[in-house]
Formats: C-alpha cells, structure tokens, sequence
C-alpha cells in the first residue's frame, strides 16, 4: 500500500512538472518548445506547432492556454478535418460511381470512335480533320447525340478534347460515318501534339451526355 501510494505521488510530481502543463508565454516559448520536443513524438510536435500558428492566425489567446491544452485542440481540430476528408471522399466516391455508370448507361446506346485523322489547308486556313463512326446500338432510332471526344496518349494523358454533336437521324442498329474538322493553331501545344501523332499511338474517350431518340425520349 505504502509503495502504491509512493509511486502515484512521483505519477503526479512528473504530470506537474511535464512541459506540456506550462501555459504558452511568447519569452519563454523557445525554451518550451525545445523541452517539450524530448516529451512527445515528432507527429506530435508538429501537430502542436501547426496549432499555435492556426490559433494565433484566428486571434486566439494561447496565453491562457497550456501547451497540453493547445495540443488537445490540435488533435481535435485534425479529428474534425479527418472526418470532413472522409466524408468528401465518400461523397467523391458516390458522385463518380453515378457518372459511371450514367455513361455506361448511354454507351450501350451510342458508341463513337474515330478512324481516321488528318490535316488540311483551306482558305489560308489550317485544320485537323476527323473522321467518326457512330454506332446506335439501341432499339430505337436516334435523333441526335451530344457529347465529347478526348484524345489520349498511349498513357491516358490528355492532349484535346472536342466536344460532338451530331444531329442527324441514325436508324436503330445501324452506324453511320461523321466527318468533322477542327482549327489547327500551330502555337497551340495540343494541336501540334494532336497533329504529329499517329491514330494508332492514340487513344480516343467517348464520353456520351445526352442522346434524343426519334420518338421524343431523351437519355442523360
């Protein structure tokens, strides 16, 4: 018992004199600061750094603070914005679930590729030229589709992106050929990029956002 009771009083002559019960003083900060880097791990101390300097930046008091105090704050603060990054990864998560699957939905009624590309000279003007092929693998016939190509390097890395609207009538189960050109600037990096490029070192993303049939229904 005797021993018990020794070894909670030295328990708590260490808690008193622990750095981190020291309330924050900008004099002696520097020399806290040092002490309490031999009390607690580095993660720590950098969590306690970064709080001072939120909680001064919000006009906080620190000197009614204890260092210990401080750093219970930090620690909660870093909870909240733990359970906030959750929260929006989740919400993220969801969000592009949903858009997978919505163009998912609207390929297996529109798919689009492109087969050939080229470059052309008209009216002193330079252009890209493209040629689609558009398939209606749907049951019913199309009115039009609207949505974006993007072209790829062999490593999904973007060089442009177009945006395709065709507004011709396509039968159900049937495909039909688009040709299609775009201005070329020399001093654009994508389009000398897109230019210089070989169809087969491309990848092309179709990538569906609305499909109008025939009969007056749309898909989005």
């Amino acid at each position: 018992m005797k021993k018990a009771l020794t070894f909670l009083i030295i328990i708590l002559l260490l808690s008193c004199s622990s750095p981190l019960k020291k309330k924050f003083s900008e004099e002696t900060a520097k020399e806290d600061i040092e002490e309490i880097k031999t009390k607690i791990d580095s993660s720590e101390m950098a969590l306690l750094a970064g709080t001072m300097i939120r909680l001064k930046l919000q006009d906080e008091k620190l000197e009614e603070m204890t260092y210990f105090e401080i750093l219970e704050k930090g620690k909660l603060w870093k909870e909240e914005q733990e359970k906030i990054e959750t929260e929006q990864r989740e919400l993220a998560a969801k969000a592009l679930k949903l858009e997978n699957e919505r163009i998912k939905r609207l390929s297996e009624s529109v798919l689009v590729s492109c087969f050939s590309k080229g470059f052309t000279k008209y009216d002193y003007e330079d252009y890209i030229t493209y040629k689609f092929i558009i398939h209606n693998k749907s049951d019913k016939n199309i009115r039009a589709i609207k949505g974006s190509i993007t072209f790829t390097n062999l490593f999904d890395e973007t060089i442009k992106s177009l945006n395709l609207v065709y507004d011709q009538p396509i039968d159900a189960g049937l495909e039909v050929t688009y040709n299609a050109q775009t201005d070329y600037n020399q001093f654009t990096d994508s389009d000398k990029a897109l230019r210089n490029k070989d169809l087969k070192d491309i990848k092309v993303v179709w990538k569906p956002e609305k499909i109008i049939f025939a009969d007056g229904t749309t898909l989005e």
